[in-house]
């Protein structure tokens, strides 16, 4: 079973016999363009020498050599590190799990010319998400001290490696909502659930004024914390926060200044809050029309907006639903640049009518003052 991004499922197989490659056995999409061959074949080199073409893949059957063996331990024992010093729960199943993508980094030779650990955080993070867990890639990042976009890059290069560029586990869009526990873990010293419940109905009413849309989650905590740790009591600063959330200190101000705009940065803290325990997001009822969601070819049954239910409920539970909310911050700033350049234009427009109208006097009183004047003197 090989995961297939048309068919949004995993799903069996195919191995073409003429051409080598692997097909989706539902659709037929090619999920593996390299070219399989159960012979070996020989090319000559510059120096003119046969060589074997191709690696040789050993089946499970063979077995695992010694210097085998001994890097699937020291990958697995660099996870172990990694998971006891972030504290990642989950015990043995995240570790085996992330052993597992490990296991198959070293199938496709990814772990040549590339630092274990590197390698070890990436096969982590994949398990994070595919297990939902409130890790981000910094995170991983700063406990290896090296660049988030060095780790970033091992990462990408995996997902490619391991065809799991267009899985769910990639694909899908994190819940800011998954982080605050963490996060207001790390910044109180302990957990505090009042301020963590405070943080989830800023960041639900966040998700209802489409906030999340195109940000990380990162900074719409950072903002939620921020507001909850005040509305408690907390003296916390913005360098605080932004040191908790890995942002800097623009990117929270940005979302703070976003979150003000809205209706909801209007009210106190205690009508927010009795205003957030009252609302609950409608359940519309099931409407006649075409599916359009991944489970399209599946059988499921519309439900509403040309997705399923299972589907609309997702999208219920990651955005906050379509009903209520203000419009996206970047659609009010478009809508708010329109309108200014619609408003100078027409001020422009009235001060070169007026302009206008001014030389016509001015030429009208040119043309009539002699004429006056001859007047007179015949006069």
């Amino acid at each position: 079973m090989v995961f297939c991004g048309h068919c949004q499922d995993d799903c069996p197989y195919v191995k073409d016999p003429d051409n080598g490659i692997i097909c989706c056995g539902i659709c037929g999409k090619v999920l593996d363009p390299n070219i399989y061959d159960d012979g070996p074949s020989f090319v000559k080199d510059s120096s003119g020498q046969s060589r074997l073409r191709g690696s040789i893949i050993k089946a499970i059957e063979d077995g695992c050599s010694i210097s085998r063996e001994r890097t699937e331990a020291k990958g697995r024992d660099e996870i172990w590190q990694i998971v006891h010093g972030l504290h990642v729960s989950g015990g043995d199943d995240i570790i085996c799990t992330a052993h597992n993508f490990y296991k198959l980094a070293l199938d496709n030779s990814f772990t040549k010319g590339r630092q274990t650990s590197h390698v070890a955080a990436a096969c982590l993070y994949i398990a994070c998400r595919r297990g939902e867990k409130p890790y981000l890639l910094i995170d991983f990042s700063d406990y290896l001290h090296i660049s988030v976009y060095v780790l970033g890059a091992v990462f990408l290069q995996l997902c490619q490696v391991l065809l799991l560029g267009e899985h769910p586990i990639v694909q899908k869009l994190v819940d800011p909502s998954l982080f605050i526990h963490r996060f207001t873990e790390r910044l109180l010293g302990k957990r505090n659930n009042a301020v963590s419940d405070t943080a989830l109905c800023i960041v639900a009413s966040m998700k209802r004024d489409w906030m999340q849309t195109g940000r990380k989650p990162s900074g719409l905590c950072g903002a939620a914390l921020y507001i909850a740790a005040l509305s408690h009591g907390y003296d916390y600063t913005k360098a605080d926060i932004a040191a908790v959330v890995h942002v800097c200190e623009a990117t929270l101000f940005k979302r703070l200044i976003e979150f003000e705009s809205t209706d909801s940065g209007s009210l106190t803290i205690e009508d927010f809050l009795a205003k957030a325990y009252e609302e609950t997001v409608p359940k519309c009822s099931a409407k006649y029309g075409e599916v359009l969601c991944e489970h399209k070819d599946k059988g499921a049954e519309h439900f509403s907006h040309g997705l399923c239910e299972e589907c609309y409920d997702n999208f219920t539970e990651l955005s906050g639903g379509l009903e209520g909310g203000a419009d996206p911050p970047a659609f009010q700033q478009a809508e708010k640049h329109r309108q200014d350049a619609a408003k100078r234009s027409k001020e422009t427009a009235v001060v070169e009518e007026t302009l206008c109208e001014l030389n016509s006097s001015d030429v009208e009183d040119n043309i009539m003052t002699p004429w006056k004047v001859e007047v007179s003197e015949h006069t």
